[in-house]
């Protein structure tokens, strides 16, 4: 039964159908749950769907049952490294390629050299913000020059001065808080390069909120999945009681001290959308403490943090559903999921014809034909190396099929 199981898996894996796959190999596991090479098959299946957490679960688990299974160790490698856990991405290619000395682990291997060398250069380089802030702050600055240059000299005009004063008050204007509607006019005239708030769209704003409460010497960068939001700190060599990180519905707390207990980072936001406290987690690895955070609803967040900056067309404001978009230098936006839907009513019916003629051709046969056709190709198909391909199951099923060659070519068995 198993074993019938994880063949359906195979089949299905092959066929594209990854989520059939997964289904298959969990049920082959209930069956068989100590088997390492159906851990590192569901793993496979996994990574085709992006679910990279559960990848890396299932890698793990193989690995812990049979620790010589090198293609568990690429999994997991895989897996982490679309998670961006690097360093550990790398250790797990090294460990993979001393079982098995393939192209494919030193290949991995130097891709997670090159990304630990730019966080490297990265994390040298002063945090983009500092960079940014001045730039920002400076319009309302140089507007309020003149004004408090000029007042000694006789100005008749009474509103020069108070704006003078208001300038003098608020030196350096917040972008949730600013302090004047003349300053904040003056600005977005001066700086177009702010955004699209700055720029005065005609799109809802989010709802505005406090800002968010940043302090310390580590930086910390934000990218999501459709399900989950994971934030990275950029920390190295912290132990785990150095970390504490507090999950609410819409709030997250990260402080991370010294080894004498003194603040060195503390970040206090309200979140962009909802969360599930119970299902988040946070890591405290080598490199980073990476905190992972389950969306309550499947929503593309536009920041991580809420502002009352104007969500960009690509983004959901919460409480929205948005279709899929993808970067485009084309000026007429395309709606993918209609693409899509189309594709998949033509692919139902057996109308797509894409790419090789004959192989859909033959996996229309295989699609429609009854079990018996499917288990003959299935069957020859693997016996004979690919060189057979029988839908007959009274005449394969009876006899192994034998590698038959093309003309001119020799049968010969490589030793891996």
């Amino acid at each position: 039964m198993g074993s019938e199981l994880v063949a359906r898996g195979d089949r299905l894996f092959v066929e594209e159908d990854y989520a059939g796959a997964v289904e298959a190999y969990s049920e082959a596991l209930r069956a068989d749950p100590t088997n390492a090479r159906i851990y590192e098959a569901r793993a496979n299946a996994y990574i085709k769907l992006e679910q990279f957490p559960d990848a890396n679960a299932d890698a793990t688990k193989a690995l812990e049952l049979s620790p010589g299974l090198a293609k568990a160790y690429l999994r997991k490698g895989v897996a982490l490294f679309n998670m961006e856990e690097y360093e550990a991405a790398k250790e797990a290619f090294e460990a993979g390629c001393q079982l098995a000395s393939d192209n494919t682990f030193k290949t991995w291997i130097r891709k997670c050299d090159a990304e630990l060398e730019d966080e490297e250069a990265s994390s040298s380089r002063p945090p983009a913000a500092a960079q940014v802030a001045p730039a920002a702050a400076a319009p309302p600055v140089v507007a309020a020059e003149p004004s408090a240059s000029a007042q000694p000299p006789a100005q008749p005009d009474a509103a020069q001065p108070a704006a003078a004063v208001e300038a003098q008050d608020a030196p350096a204007p917040q972008p949730d808080n600013p302090p004047s509607a003349t300053t904040t006019t003056s600005s977005a005239a001066a700086a177009p390069g702010l955004g699209p708030a700055s720029a005065g769209s005609s799109a809802a704003p989010l709802a505005p909120a406090a800002p968010a409460e940043f302090s310390g010497k580590f930086r910390h960068q934000h990218y999501q999945l459709a399900n989950k939001v994971t934030l990275d700190v950029y920390a190295k060599k912290l132990r785990k009681d150095q970390v504490t990180v507090e999950f609410g519905e819409s709030h997250l707390l990260v402080v991370i001290t010294d080894l004498e207990g003194k603040e060195d980072y503390k970040l206090d936001v309200e979140l962009y959308g909802k969360v599930i406290p119970a299902q988040c987690r946070y890591e405290v690895l080598s490199t980073k403490v990476e905190i992972t955070m389950v969306k309550a609803d499947q929503l593309q967040w536009g920041s991580l943090e809420k502002s009352s900056k104007v969500a960009a067309p690509n983004y959901s404001t919460p409480g929205t559903e948005a279709p899929r978009q993808y970067p485009s230098s084309y000026g007429k936006q395309k709606d993918w999921s209609k693409v899509e839907s189309e594709l998949n009513e033509l692919e139902s019916k057996g109308e797509l014809d894409m790419g090789d003629p004959l192989n859909n051709f033959f996996k229309k046969i295989f699609a429609q034909g009854d079990e018996d056709t499917r288990r003959a190709m299935m069957k020859s198909f693997v016996e004979s190396n690919g060189t057979v391909l029988s839908t007959n199951w009274n005449e394969v099923g009876t006899k192994k099929i034998e590698c038959t060659p093309p003309e001119g070519m020799e049968v010969r068995k490589w030793e891996i």
